[in-house]
């Protein structure tokens, strides 16, 4: 029987060190006519360039690099954005490797500023740069202001954002990672109808976000029957609500939906309080951030808001003590969805054996199934929403954010 040997094996690759360099000098070294024969010293070279990769001295796996774009806040109004990104990148890596299939990956960072126009020209920054997929643009009038664009260079966008248009247009290189602030905010609506409030304002800072927010909060409490008996509009930033808070007084409401980037909504709470509205404040998710719950814990104390993520919840507790352990800080929404985020793309990219372009790593999340250490599983639907979001109810009791109701589906 013939004896089958491997390249390793053929090439020496199973030999000590001192025999490889012995043979190493000796092709340096032939004399006579295989010095001065270019062909024989070619095959020469050849045998020494296949003895080395194949015994993997130089490139046995390396298939080059791939570039994530970052389109993130990194400055204004939702700078924190940016270092929340940056955070969940690194933890997402230590975990699951920054190399996949040979490939090394590498992030392209770039501000979206939360402004539609700069979030534009970074989106196409990013796209020229090469990148295979975008995480983010975060907020939703940035999203849906740039979502075209990778589209037509066929790069998947991994969004954190909330609008429902954003999913709602067809675009197939779009990937949202929690639920629609659509169905979050009706599930909060039937929340406070439950409970008996019949009387709610509405109001909502006006960036793309903001109004999404607003619009759909409208909506849920319309649907279940409740619809606001007044709706107004703040700027993102705003420290003077007293105009907004007596329109509110003067509808004799018993709950109030304040929606919008954090911490405006713990501003205009206190304002309501200072000036005797004692409704019930309901929001989003920032009521519970950090800068809320600092800027005016009396008034946020007992409110209700939406929440696709909570830190104090069981489930999310592995993810929440890495985060803590290596940043001495508690994540919130935002921080978990970027995680998620990479997440996605580095798992969708181990299943690509061939070529990594941005078509084949959108095919890859459309087809990915992916259990996040318990937390939750990554599968979307064809209009690329989550398949399984956690939609949550929680409050702030004793300054921290609590849930009080979990009506995520089974998944």
């Amino acid at each position: 029987m013939p004896s089958w040997r491997s390249n390793a094996d053929i090439w020496g690759c199973n030999e000590d060190e001192s025999h490889r360099a012995g043979r190493r000098d000796g092709l340096g070294k032939v004399a006579g006519p295989m010095r001065a024969n270019a062909f024989g010293a070619s095959l020469a070279a050849l045998a020494l360039t296949a003895s080395i990769t194949s015994c993997g001295t130089i490139g046995e796996a390396d298939q080059g690099s791939v570039k994530i774009g970052f389109v993130v806040p990194y400055s204004g109004v939702v700078a924190k954005y940016g270092k929340d990104a940056d955070h969940a990148w690194q933890l997402a890596t230590e975990k699951y490797g920054d190399t996949v299939n040979g490939r090394k990956l590498e992030v392209a960072k770039f501000d979206e500023k939360c402004q539609p126009a700069a979030a534009v020209s970074s989106v196409r920054q990013a796209l020229g740069n090469g990148v295979v997929a975008l995480i983010g643009p975060t907020c939703s009038g940035d999203v849906t202001a740039t979502m075209q664009l990778a589209q037509a260079q066929k790069v998947p966008l991994i969004t954190q954002a909330y609008a429902p248009e954003i999913t709602g247009s067809g675009n197939k290189f779009v990937w949202r990672q929690p639920a629609s602030d659509a169905v979050l905010n009706a599930n909060l609506a039937r929340y406070l109808k439950d409970k008996g409030h019949q009387r709610v304002a509405v109001a909502h800072d006006t960036t793309g976000f903001g109004q999404a927010e607003g619009q759909t909060i409208v909506d849920g409490l319309t649907k279940a029957g409740i619809p606001p008996v007044v709706t107004l509009t703040y700027t993102v930033g705003a420290t003077d609500f007293s105009g907004e808070v007596q329109r509110i007084k003067a509808a004799d409401v018993d709950a109030v939906c304040v929606m919008g980037y954090d911490p405006d909504p713990a501003r205009l709470a206190f304002q309501m309080r200072q000036l005797g509205v004692d409704a019930q404040l309901c929001s989003n998710q920032s009521v519970s951030y950090t800068s809320s719950l600092t800027t005016a814990p009396d008034a946020v104390e007992g409110s209700v808001f939406y929440a696709p993520f909570l830190a104090g919840v069981d489930r999310f507790a592995p993810f929440v003590d890495r985060w803590r352990s290596a940043f001495n800080e508690e994540p919130d929404t935002e921080g978990y969805m970027y995680y998620l985020s990479a997440v996605t793309v580095i798992n969708a990219m181990k299943n690509i054996s061939g070529e990594v372009t941005g078509a084949t790593l959108n095919d890859a999340i459309g087809d990915l199934e992916f259990d996040v250490d318990g937390m939750v599983t990554l599968r979307f639907t064809d209009t690329g929403d989550p398949q399984c979001p956690t939609v949550m109810v929680g409050t702030v009791r004793d300054g921290k954010p609590t849930m009080l109701e979990d009506d995520s589906e089974s998944c």
